[in-house]
């Protein structure tokens, strides 16, 4: 019955995208749809479901695979009056027609969009796959269209997981291997905290979480996350998207993240008795980043405890909100913040998208004195690069904090921009700046900044007062 069903799902999906280059996927059993928003590409139906509680807590997502240009239609019950398509980078031209919204696709894409002020849709138009393997092959644990309820999967050497579209995994992803994949268009409801893994390869699936760190790599080499949507709602803190810790060789590639907590966390934690805490090596790119309630985009920390953090690239990406406080005074579109001993050096961020929804700090790259999760060991932050990154929020602050005993160095901002303005010089940005030296600007020039208080960082939000004129500051 296995190799039947693999078959069967096989064919469909084959003679489906060689006739019209779109596959589309079943309803999940017993899930929510939509009564928000319906969709068609070329013509054909899509289910959309909501995923979470209603209101904008929750996410509607529509689900499917195509090949080459489409036309997306999406119908309302109301008349249309306004609406969002984001990122803004798409330059997606749409028409608006009493209750019908229609736009073009060049191919497969993720878009988050907004209508009359609802709740929004999540559009992922994944690449059509490439392999769909045997359900009684060697090493396959495979998941056809329906409901499991999987309990704890654990991964061994040379297996593949592989979750069909309109299936609706139950479980939780444990243990380490080598050469392991999880594949598919399907959804898992649960976690992944695996640790001491080899060629870990996560492709195409939906994981949808309440609860904890959606995505917890360990003490892994050479993984890869590609085409993955990660979406935690409902609980409150904790809910992180994609945690590389300690990890060494990571790419991170065209995924959609929509998180409460941070949507991708770079750490160096651990027991250092066991493995070296070291995070090298770690790209990000061409990535959509949603930080829903307290959430950078991205952030290298807070936990770094030991080892060289080095060589992490961030480039191509969108950052679409970031929201909430936190214990340095706000959450940041991007952010390092090291609160530990690493030593955090040669990190880049390049051509990054920072659209208008960011509620403290544009950027945050803060040393501490160790104490805020840390052990009470200070690190150090040296040869960061920023180029050709757009903000658009002209009036959230910059804030680049060191310590009086240890300076943050080596900042360089290369044909950056606020507003639409080019950023040269510090009085073209509110900068927020203690303890800072080798700051640069090109173009412009160098900016040592070496004053300010004689004191710790104390979280203060620069430029944020509450209705009494007051800093805010975080409990």
């Amino acid at each position: 019955m296995k190799r039947l069903t693999a078959f069967f799902v096989g064919i469909v999906l084959l003679l489906t995208a060689t006739a019209q280059n779109v596959v589309t996927y079943p309803a999940i059993p017993g899930m929510t749809t939509s009564t928000t928003y319906s969709l068609t590409v070329s013509n054909i139906p899509v289910w959309v479901e909501q995923v979470g509680p209603d209101g904008m807590e929750g996410l509607h997502v529509a689900n499917f695979s195509c090949n080459g240009p489409q036309t997306i239609t999406i119908e309302t019950p109301d008349k249309i009056d306004e609406y969002t398509i984001q990122p803004v980078s798409a330059g997606i031209k749409a028409k608006a027609r009493k209750n019908k919204l229609t736009f073009k696709i060049n191919g497969p894409r993720k878009l988050y969009i907004q209508i009359n002020g609802n709740p929004y849709l999540a559009v992922f138009a994944n690449p059509l796959e490439s392999e769909i393997p045997s359900s009684d092959s060697p090493g396959v644990r495979f998941f056809g269209p329906g409901v499991h309820d999987a309990g704890q999967i654990t991964l061994e050497d040379n297996m593949t997981i592989y979750i069909a579209g309109g299936a609706l995994v139950n479980g939780q992803v444990r243990g380490s291997g080598k050469n392991v994949r999880i594949l598919g268009r399907g959804s898992m409801g649960g976690n992944l905290s695996v640790s001491n893994c080899e060629n870990l390869t996560v492709d195409g699936i939906f994981m949808r979480s309440t609860r904890g760190w959606t995505n917890t790599v360990t003490n892994s080499r050479n993984t890869v996350y590609r085409n993955v949507k990660v979406f935690s709602h409902t609980g409150t803190w904790g809910l992180d998207g994609i945690n590389p810790v300690s990890c060494k060789g990571f790419l991170i590639e065209d995924c959609f993240i929509r998180t409460r907590d941070d949507c991708i966390a770079v750490k160096a934690n651990g027991n250092p008795d066991n493995f070296d805490l070291s995070c090298r090596d770690i790209t990000v790119r061409g990535c959509q980043l949603v930080g829903w309630d307290h959430a950078d985009g991205m952030t290298l920390g807070f936990e770094l405890n030991g080892g060289t953090v080095e060589n992490i690239r961030m480039t191509d990406c969108d950052i679409l909100r970031a929201r909430g406080s936190g214990r340095t005074g706000g959450h940041a579109a991007f952010s390092i913040v090291c609160d530990g001993p690493s030593e955090v050096r040669n990190i880049t961020f390049e051509d990054i998208r920072v659209e208008s929804d960011i509620e403290y700090k544009n950027l945050e790259i803060i040393l501490t004195e160790g104490e805020r999760y840390g052990n009470g060991r200070m690190g150090s932050v040296k040869g960061i690069h920023l180029k050709n990154v757009h903000w658009a929020n002209a009036g959230k602050p910059f804030t680049l904090v060191g310590h009086p005993t240890r300076f943050v160095e080596d900042i360089t901002f290369e044909d950056c921009y606020l507003g639409g303005k080019k950023i040269s010089c510090l009085k073209d940005a509110d900068f927020q700046a203690e303890y800072v030296k080798g700051l640069t600007f090109i173009p412009g020039g160098p900016a040592v900044v070496e004053r300010y208080p004689k004191e710790p960082y104390s979280g203060r939000v620069p430029g944020q007062r509450n209705s009494q004129g007051q800093e805010r500051r975080r409990p």
